[in-house]
Parts: C-alpha cells; sequence; structure tokens
C-alpha cells in the first residue's frame, strides 16, 4: 500500500496545478449602472450575450460578473424604462472595470418611489401612492409644512387649521374612517412613526399646538402619500387612515456643495367678517327692543348710557391685528463619495402672524451621514434636532380676536377716562403685551440604520430610532389682567418617549431575463409613553416659571401638600409589536404582483384581541407593453392596477380595556382614589376592508399622463366613545360598533401643453370625489354620540359628524317670525329641539387643485388653485352674531331682515328676547339651518414668479445657480359664505370632534394672505 502514495501524491499535485491554470485563465468583469443624472439603477441585469451569465445591480447600482475565460464579450444592460445599452469587453487575468449610462425612454417610470421599508420605481408599484417633491412643501410660508400638502394629491383633503402662527392641518385621507378614535394618517420621518398628536398637552387651543410645525420643510426631499391597502397595508394596524412617508435629504456623490436659501415677507388675513359699526349696532338694538313691544331706550351692556356708546365706534379687529413679518434663513452642505456620504443643514425661522404678539420661531440642524466602508456592509446615522417655541394668544372661544368678533362691541371704549382700560364689558387689547403664553417644543429624531449583504442580492437591515418630544406650555397672567396683587403662573409639561426598533431581510432572486422576485421579511417594535402633569402646575408669581425655578418648586411643594399635585410617570404605555412580510413578483416587465401580510400585537388590546393580522395583495398590467400596443403613437403608457386588503387602527386612548383610578384632592385630610374610565376587556381594532382600482396613462409620448382610481374602503367595528348606560356613573366608554363607507374616485391629469425651445407650459389636475356613510350603529341613536358643542352627530345612513338641526323654512311676511319644519316636514312657528334631523352634507363634493407652470428661458410663472365645490359649512357663532341681539357683534349681512308686514327676507325680526320665537329656551339653542352655508370656494393658493440667473453669469459669481422669487399666498379667495374665511379647521376639543365636525366653524381665525420675496443659491 505505501507503493501508492508517491501516486496519490502525483495526482493531488496535478489537480491542484489543473486548478490554478483555470483560475489563471479567468477573469471578472465589474461596474457600475447610473441615468443621465448619474444616480445608480438598482435591479438592472447585466447580460453577458450569447451565454446564460446575468446579474443584476445593488442598491447602489453595481454589478459583477465572474469566472469568465480570457476573451472578448459583448455584455447588454437593460432596465425597464430605459434604452437598452451594449458594450464590447476584452477579459484577461484581472478584473475589468465597464460602466453603464442608461438613457430613460420614459423618465416618469423609473422615478423612486419611498414605500414602506424600501424603494420602487413607479412602473413597480402597485398601490396608489401620491408623491408630493420637497421644493412644492417649500414655496409657501404655511404654518407647518403638512398645510402645503393642499391641492398637491388626489383624493388628500388638506385644511388648514387658521392663520395663527404654528397652527396645525386636518388631513383626511380618501375620507373619514373613524368616529372616536383619530382619523389622522400616519407620519413615518425616515422610518421613524412619529408623534404628531395635537392633543398630546390637552385641549387649550389644540388647532395651535401643532407638534408637526417643529420639522423643518427645508430638509424634507419628498413626502409619499401612501392611500390603498396595497401601499398602506405593510402598516398594519396604523394604516386605515393612510401613511405619509416624510423622506429627508442626503449627501449626494460628487465635489462639497453649499445650498442657501432666504426668505422675507409680509402678510395679513385673507378674508374676515364684516361687522355692523357702533352706531349701527345701536339701531338694531333699539329695533329690538321696539319690536319686543317695549318703549323708551333699549338698556345697554357694560353699564353705558347712550350717550357714551355714541361717542365709541371701535374697530377691534384693527386694534388686535398687525401686518406679520415672516423671515426663513436655511442652509446645507451636501457631499458624497464612495464610502461616505454627508448631509448637514441649519435652519432658522421667526414667523409672525397677522394677530399682534402672535408669532412661531423655529430653529434646528440635521446630520445625515452614509457610510459604507465596504461593499458588503454599509450604515446610516441621522440626527434632527428642532425647537420651536410659540408665542400664543387667545383665540376662538378663549378671546382675543375671538372676541373681537364677539362680545367685544364697538360701542365699548379701549380706555376709561382715567386712561384706565374699559374693563365693564370684554376688552381683548387689555391682554395686548401683558399676556405671556409661550408653548415650546423640543424635538430629537435620531436613527442609526446598518446594513449587511453576506450573500450576493441578500440585505439584512436593522434600525434603532427615537422620538423624543419635549412640550412646555407656560401661561403667565401678570397682577394687571388678575386683578389682584401678584400674578399667576402656569406649567403644563409633557414629555414624550418614542422607540423604535426594526430589521428586515431582503432577497432580490432574478430567476431570468423575464421573472424576478423581491422578498421582505421584518419585525418591528415600538414602544411610547410620556411624562406629564395633566392638570399643570400653577400658583403666585411675578413671572413665568420658566424664569423662575424657585417658584416652581414652591408651587409644586403647595399643590403637593394639598394632595392636589397630579404626576404621571409612563401615562399612555403604548407597546407594538409586529411580524410583516412582502412579496414581490414581475414577469417580463408587463405583470406584477404584491403579497404582503402583517401581524400586529398591541398593549391597548385585551388578552382576547391582543393581536391583529392585516393581508393585502395588489397587481399590476402594463397593457402598454403588449405587442397589440407596444408601438402605438396614441398611447404611451397604460397600466392597471388593484388592491384588496385588510388594514387596522388603533389611534385612541391606550388602557381603556381596563379599569384605570386617579388620586385628585382629598376627603378628612386623606387623598382620594377614584375611577376614570369604564372597562371593556372585548375592544378590538378598527378593521378597515379596502379595495382599490385604478388606471395609470400617457399619451402621445407621455405629453398627456394621469391617474384615474376607484376605491371602496369599509371600516368594521368602528371604536365610539358613547352610548353607555348611566348606570355605570359615566357619561361615555369606548366600544366597538358599527360600519363605515367612504366610496370614491380620484383622477390626476398632467399635461405639456407648448414646449419649445425657450417656453413650456405645463398644467397639473387633480379632482377627487368622496362619498362617506355611517352603514350601522348597531341600534344606537344620533344622539349617543355628539360632536362636542358643534350641533354635530352621527346617524345611519349619513356622513360621520352629519349637521342635527331643525330645519329653517323661512320668515313669515305677516308677523316676521321664523317657519321651521318638523320631524315630518309639516310646516311649524314653534322651535324645538325634537325636531332636529340629519341634514346638509358635512364633505364637499369635490376637492382638488389645479397647477399652472409658464416657463420661459430663465422666467416661471407657477400659480395654484385649490377648491372645494358642493358641501355645507355650518357657522356656529352666527346663531348669536345674526340671532338674537345680545352682547355679542352682528353681522352686516343682518340687513336683509323683516321689518314691516309684507317683507320677504332672510332673516326674522329682531328681538332682545329668545322666547319671541316660540319654543327658544336660550340663543345658544338656535341650532338650525338657517345658518348652514354653501361651503364651495376657489382659492388662489399660490402664485410664484421666480428667474434663474443664466449659468455662465451665475458662474461668474462664483455660485453654481441663482434664483430669485416672489410668491403670494391666498391672494384671492372666490366664495358666497358671508362670514369670512370658507375655509375653516375650527379649535377641536378631541379627535372625535376632529372627524365629526369638520365642516363647523366657530369664531376661527381665517388664514393669513402673504406676499414673500427671496433667492436660493447654491456653490
Amino acid at each position: 500500500m505505501k507503493k501508492l502514495y508517491p501516486i496519490k501524491l502525483c495526482l493531488l499535485m496535478f489537480f491542484a496545478l489543473c486548478t490554478l491554470t483555470t483560475y489563471a485563465q479567468t477573469g471578472s468583469i465589474s461596474g457600475k449602472i447610473v441615468d443621465e443624472s448619474k444616480l445608480p439603477i438598482p435591479g438592472a441585469s447585466v447580460q453577458v450575450d450569447g451565454t446564460q451569465k446575468l446579474t443584476v445591480s445593488d442598491s447602489d447600482g453595481n454589478f459583477r460578473l465572474t469566472g469568465l475565460t480570457s476573451g472578448t464579450y459583448t455584455l447588454t444592460a437593460k432596465y425597464i424604462g430605459f434604452a437598452s445599452l451594449k458594450q464590447t469587453v476584452t477579459v484577461g487575468t484581472t478584473n475589468v472595470v465597464a460602466n453603464f449610462n442608461l438613457k430613460g425612454e420614459q423618465t416618469n417610470l423609473n422615478e423612486v418611489i419611498v414605500v414602506g421599508y424600501g424603494t420602487q420605481t413607479k412602473r413597480e408599484v402597485t398601490g396608489a401612492i401620491s408623491k408630493v417633491s420637497g421644493d412644492k412643501l417649500t414655496s409657501l410660508p404655511t404654518p407647518s409644512f403638512e398645510a402645503s400638502l393642499q391641492g398637491q394629491a388626489a383624493g388628500v383633503q388638506v385644511t388648514q387649521g387658521s392663520g395663527l402662527a404654528g397652527s396645525g392641518s386636518v388631513i383626511r385621507i380618501r375620507g373619514i374612517g373613524s368616529i372616536s378614535a383619530g382619523g389622522d394618517p400616519l407620519y413615518v420621518v425616515d422610518g421613524i412613526p412619529i408623534t404628531a398628536d395635537p392633543f398630546i398637552s390637552g385641549n387649550r387651543g389644540a388647532m395651535n399646538q401643532n407638534p408637526l410645525a417643529t420639522i423643518n420643510p427645508n430638509d424634507i426631499e419628498s413626502v409619499e402619500i401612501l392611500k390603498d391597502a396595497g401601499a398602506a397595508g405593510i402598516y398594519g394596524s396604523r394604516g386605515a387612515n393612510g401613511v405619509i412617508l416624510i423622506t429627508t435629504k442626503r449627501g449626494k456623490t460628487g465635489k462639497p456643495k453649499i445650498s442657501l436659501s432666504t426668505k422675507y415677507g409680509l402678510s395679513t388675513y385673507a378674508n374676515r367678517p364684516e361687522f355692523v359699526t357702533g352706531s349701527e349696532w345701536l339701531q338694531l338694538r333699539q329695533e329690538a327692543w321696539t319690536n319686543d313691544g317695549n318703549t323708551g331706550l333699549a338698556p345697554l351692556p357694560g353699564g353705558l348710557t347712550l350717550a357714551q356708546a355714541q361717542q365709541n365706534n371701535t374697530d377691534w379687529w384693527d386694534i388686535l391685528t398687525q401686518t406679520g413679518k415672516s423671515n426663513d434663513q436655511a442652509i446645507s452642505f451636501s457631499q458624497g463619495t464612495d464610502k461616505i456620504k454627508t448631509y448637514i443643514s441649519a435652519n432658522y425661522s421667526d414667523n409672525e402672524s397677522f394677530l399682534k404678539g402672535n408669532s412661531y420661531e423655529r430653529y434646528g440642524f440635521r446630520t445625515n451621514f452614509d457610510i459604507k466602508p465596504t461593499s458588503y456592509f454599509s450604515t446610516s446615522i441621522n440626527v434632527g434636532y428642532d425647537k420651536g417655541t410659540n408665542q400664543r394668544v387667545n383665540a376662538a372661544w378663549g378671546g382675543g380676536l375671538g372676541e373681537a368678533m364677539s362680545t367685544a362691541l364697538p360701542i365699548y371704549p379701549v380706555y376709561n377716562a382715567d386712561g384706565t382700560f374699559f374693563s365693564n364689558g370684554a376688552n381683548p387689547a387689555r391682554n395686548l403685551g401683558l399676556l405671556d403664553w409661550k408653548t415650546r417644543n423640543s424635538r430629537l429624531l435620531a436613527g442609526v440604520v446598518m446594513e449587511l449583504k453576506p450573500i450576493k442580492n441578500l440585505s439584512l437591515k436593522g434600525s434603532f430610532n427615537m422620538d423624543n418630544l419635549d412640550v412646555q406650555d407656560n401661561i403667565f397672567t401678570p397682577a394687571s389682567l388678575n386683578n389682584s396683587t401678584i400674578g399667576n403662573a402656569t406649567l403644563y409639561p409633557t414629555k414624550i418617549f418614542n422607540r423604535t426598533f426594526s430589521g428586515t431581510a431582503t432577497y432580490d432572486w432574478l430567476i431570468s431575463d423575464k421573472h424576478k422576485v423581491t422578498t421582505l421579511i421584518g419585525t418591528e417594535s415600538q414602544f411610547s409613553y410620556r411624562n406629564s402633569y395633566p392638570n399643570g402646575i400653577n400658583g403666585p408669581a411675578n413671572e413665568p416659571f420658566s424664569e423662575n425655578k424657585e417658584n416652581l418648586y414652591a408651587a409644586m411643594q403647595n399643590l403637593a401638600n394639598s394632595n392636589s399635585l397630579l404626576y404621571y410617570s409612563g401615562n399612555g404605555r403604548d407597546t407594538f409589536a409586529s411580524l410583516f412580510a412582502r412579496i414581490n413578483y414581475s414577469y417580463d416587465n408587463k405583470y406584477y404582483l404584491q403579497v404582503l401580510a402583517r401581524r400586529d400585537g398591541s398593549s391597548k388590546f385585551g388578552p382576547e384581541n391582543k393581536y391583529g393580522y392585516f393581508p393585502a395583495a395588489s397587481a399590476s398590467w402594463y397593457i402598454s407593453q403588449e405587442d397589440f400596443l407596444k408601438d402605438n403613437k396614441v398611447i404611451s403608457n397604460l397600466k392597471l392596477r388593484a388592491s384588496y386588503g385588510l388594514v387596522g387602527s388603533s389611534n385612541f386612548p391606550s388602557a381603556q380595556y381596563y379599569q384605570q383610578f386617579q388620586f385628585s384632592g382629598s376627603y378628612n385630610g386623606q387623598p382620594v382614589l377614584f375611577p376614570t374610565n369604564v372597562a371593556n376587556p372585548s375592544l378590538r381594532w378598527e378593521e378597515g376592508r379596502n379595495m382599490d382600482l385604478g388606471l395609470d396613462f400617457g399619451l402621445f409620448k407621455d405629453r398627456i399622463t394621469g391617474e384615474f382610481s376607484y376605491y371602496r374602503k369599509t371600516t368594521k367595528g368602528a371604536l365610539i366613545n358613547g352610548g353607555i348606560s348611566p348606570s355605570t356613573g359615566f357619561g361615555s366608554g369606548y366600544l366597538n360598533v358599527g360600519e363605515i363607507l367612504n366610496e370614491g374616485v380620484e383622477l390626476s391629469l398632467n399635461t405639456t401643453n407648448i414646449q419649445s425651445k425657450n417656453f413650456k407650459w405645463v398644467t397639473r389636475l387633480n379632482v377627487s370625489k368622496n362619498y362617506n356613510e355611517v352603514v350601522s350603529l348597531d341600534g344606537l341613536t344620533p344622539d349617543a354620540v355628539g360632536g362636542g358643542t358643534n350641533d354635530t352627530r352621527i346617524a345611519e345612513g349619513y356622513p360621520i359628524g352629519t349637521n342635527f338641526l331643525v330645519r329653517f323654512k323661512g320668515v313669515d311676511p305677516n308677523d316676521g317670525l321664523p317657519i321651521w319644519l318638523d320631524k315630518d316636514g309639516f310646516e311649524t312657528k314653534t322651535f324645538s329641539l325634537d325636531n332636529r334631523v340629519p341634514v346638509g352634507k358635512i364633505l364637499p363634493d369635490y376637492v382638488g387643485g389645479l397647477t399652472n407652470t409658464f416657463s420661459f428661458k430663465g422666467f416661471e410663472l407657477n400659480t395654484l388653485f385649490t377648491f372645494a365645490i358642493g358641501g355645507n359649512l355650518y357657522d356656529a357663532s352666527a346663531k348669536r352674531q345674526l340671532g338674537v341681539v345680545t352682547d355679542w357683534n352682528i353681522r352686516t349681512d343682518i340687513a336683509n331682515r323683516w321689518r314691516k308686514p309684507g317683507d320677504i327676507a332672510d332673516f326674522p325680526r329682531l328681538t332682545m328676547s329668545p322666547g319671541t320665537y316660540d319654543g327658544l329656551s336660550s340663543e345658544w339653542q338656535y341650532n338650525s339651518t338657517m345658518f348652514l352655508y354653501d361651503a364651495t370656494f376657489v382659492r388662489l393658493r399660490e402664485v410664484t414668479l421666480s428667474y434663474a440667473l443664466p449659468a455662465n453669469f451665475a458662474n461668474k459669481l462664483r455660485l453654481q445657480n441663482l434664483r430669485l422669487f416672489a410668491t403670494g399666498m391666498n391672494l384671492l379667495t372666490f366664495s358666497k359664505y358671508p362670514g369670512g374665511d370658507p375655509e375653516i379647521a375650527r379649535d377641536f376639543e378631541n379627535p372625535q370632534d376632529r372627524n365629526m365636525s369638520p365642516n363647523v366653524t366657530y369664531l376661527t381665525t381665517p388664514q393669513q394672505k402673504s406676499i414673500t420675496f427671496g433667492l436660493s443659491t447654491s456653490f
């Protein structure tokens, strides 16, 4: 046997030499595939012609082919929407570099769209997604970035709250699907689900306390709005109201680049209600006094005599308003190599509203780093910090401009004869410069993402993110406003902590040049809680607590001694634990299929309903890629898509399924513990069943492009806070009842009307129609849930929050008294709340936006009209401005009132006694269709004229570019509504109120009209 050892050794050496020889005779080809903008193209295929060797580019556009023997090869690079490109290379014993620069055929289909936990090209998208670029968000000086989404996306209704600095907006994506649960979409910034609840620190003018106002719009690269289950379903239990994905800017490959933006603006109110003068108000009051059968002079409020009142004609609106000034500065630095990309920005803005004393000051910075030390490992580090200081003023029902529209009468003077402030009636001028109300929001958004590619086409990604929000609401009332010897300070501190971890694995499997499968599996956990003093900390002080900590500690000690200091640590504690998966399959660049599923577990629900399962499927078919349409000269793109799936909503307060208790006050010297809610261990998710059908099209080489969609959303097990037995000791409790339907159509249309060498005219139109109905309430009556103080209810067969009013038929010409309709539609002269019925349309029939962009050489004119057609607006303040004459201001439209027999009038005869109108017990109960108006309006939301200097001139200034611009916002409004601004979103009381009162106004501050001048440049 030993004689065989030399033979074995020789054979081993022979095979080793063969192996080395083979290795020496093979080489590889590597390179990068980019588009015309030098951006990488992931997923592009590279094939060696005449062989089966095929590979695809990774997320950075890189590819590699190995195991090639020496020789000359022809490579073909392909990617759908780009012209294929061939390149001949010679392979030796080393690596050969072959880069491809593909030119787009249909560039709109190659646009990268951010989806949940990843990106896709527009061609690959099978769900309903609208994308808004970041430059659209910075063009307008809105109080917060989300208001700039108005008119930009079909199916997305954006109602800006008011003209108050820092105020929020109400956004509804494809209707209202919840009653008592929140109806707002989920906001996700760079993968972080963030806190966006305007009620996080209580109800103290919530529309002016907007957590989103801290986000710097200059840092936003794009916003993707996920509308159907095929797109939002990956977010499972939080996707029922849609998802808004916010992607911030990142460093790009190239030389260092510094960008600057500076803006200055002036603002005033867009619209205002018109009120009668002092002398007119006195005449109307005297007329009402006489109509009631009285003689002599009518008594006046405020302790004024007629002679004193006749001396005054105070314009309170003018006293409380000003020409607001805005100042917005932003700077950013961008640089990138193959190993590291950097984006650093800083911003400062100080925006005064047209209300004196009201402003929002914000500053912050952001750093985004993308580091790739090796070809198989990369990491991203994102840190954003913003701090906003909202100098607030009383508004709406709280006073200020609300008083100028209500109880601050024109007959009241500002000052008494001795120079002191008039105080026998409303005098909002007293607060100017005295009330110190500041809300400070500090937000830290930070995250780390690590990606490992252990083998070809496999990506493992892990991320840890945090969203810390610190809200400090400081209110200081000086002694002069307190009518005491010392002032009063109050602090409402709230800190919200939000932690998110996610891990995903993605595998791209290119089965052949026609079959491609991408699989994503992942897990995510989210933990959030807040620390707060829900009743605040208050006590005597001569300055705000934020300026004197000793006074704060003394007030805390006094409250603690009386068992009145309430502190919650870990309040609203929520935990989400999720598993999700998504499979995308494409065949021959024509057929696309996506299947996804998510399982969410939430601490908000009891053991029986702890987990929810949310599957969804979507598909698309590129009809234009079929042979019968491939070379069609009219149809350049035709895509049919469909989706169906389940999504959920758990957007309601935590800890409702079990009994809660709270300490407050004392009894016999001992603290009192009492229950605060009704336990319901059967609480479960709201379940949304969403169906979507869409047709995307392009005509005449995409000179005309657009999308048409039909959707149907059904909410099962809707959450309501109400409808429980009074025997429980509580007025309301959370229940799963009812079914809600939202059904509608959307159209987006983009046309290039004229395109020549120097001139281009582009039009963008989006319009949507939504039908909303409460299909079932499981037997509950309309009064089971009320819309705050807004005269709205829920009723089967009607929209959520429909107006619940007595129908006004008209004015009797003989006696001037109002004529009403009872429940059965018969006329009656007796007013009764028992005759209230669901009336009107709370949602408009159509909403949308029309944009026209005209470009001539370096000049560009951009106009945006937003509109709402149909629907009704209910003016809850008009019942005191146009009804019974009391101590409120009166609008000028009262001119069309009954004065003598035979008059045909809009309003009944004036009276100072509610009882004159038979059955009316109080002017506050005057809930009728008399104050229900047509809500149709068209608004010139934006007009921007800009000029970009020629590149050669900018280069002489050592600049890459220089753009000068002027922007007008809300310059024109067309509406039949006589009460001021027709776009309303009143100061809601809670999330339920936001859902049920979308068409109710009550002393709402109108939006601002502004002109802004600025420039942007980079070097």
